[in-house]
């Protein structure tokens, strides 16, 4: 009597292999993913896939509607890098980063796009009227944004910029311009000092108004 595979007893091996067997058939998954395997791709991405988007949607948040989409482009590079893996991380691990990296890569993306209005935000021009600008009024929000920048020295402008409006770690700073941490957190509180006082006492004649320039709070980013 002939006797039938359950495809069950597959999973079942599946869940039953140790560490090192699950990575050894990663590896091999992967090396064939690379020669165009389809049979590969998806045995590879069934395995992952949840893994990956529950880390994605740790570092973007649980309701980021680009989860999904971060996966779909980290798992379609580790494809095309596949023939580079060089097999000293476990696939997954390396799964991770490159998901770890995409993900990264669209939050500060998404950070950088809101530029501008944080840059009002900075230099005390938030507020209901400014939420909806018209071109005109937009114009002249950018110009006295750009007004308020001009009070700092070339110093406290680089810090200011990269770190409250552009988003980059005091670490990243450090690297792009060769000055100590500690150094560049003096500048930026001294160009938020030196930000917060002239909107606080604008040189219009109207004399001492409520600081407008609240900086958000700061975790270590260093």
């Amino acid at each position: 009597m002939p006797r039938h595979f359950d495809p069950s007893f597959r999973h079942l091996a599946a869940e039953q292999a140790s560490p090192q067997e699950r990575a050894d058939e990663d590896r091999a998954l992967l090396s064939r993913a690379a020669e165009g395997d389809e049979a590969a791709v998806r045995r590879l991405y069934r395995a992952h896939i949840g893994k990956l988007q529950r880390h994605a949607a740790r570092i973007l948040g649980p309701t980021d509607p680009d989860v999904e989409d971060v996966v779909q482009q980290a798992f379609l590079a580790a494809l095309d890098g596949a023939s580079k893996f060089d097999g000293r991380s476990s696939v997954q691990t390396w799964l991770f980063g490159i998901v770890t990296r995409r993900a990264l890569d669209a939050a500060r993306a998404r950070y950088r796009r809101r530029r501008f209005s944080r840059l009002l935000a900075s230099v005390g021009l938030s507020g209901p009227e400014h939420a909806h600008p018209s071109p005109d009024h937009a114009y002249q929000a950018a110009n006295e944004a750009e007004r308020t920048l001009a009070v700092l020295t070339p110093l406290q402008r680089v810090v200011f910029v990269l770190h409250d409006i552009e988003g980059y770690t005091f670490a990243e700073i450090s690297g792009l311009t060769d000055v100590g941490i500690s150094t560049l957190h003096g500048r930026l509180l001294s160009a938020r000092k030196t930000i917060d006082t002239h909107v606080s006492h604008p040189d219009d004649g109207d004399g001492p108004q409520r600081s407008r320039y609240v900086p958000e709070q700061e975790g270590d980013d260093a």
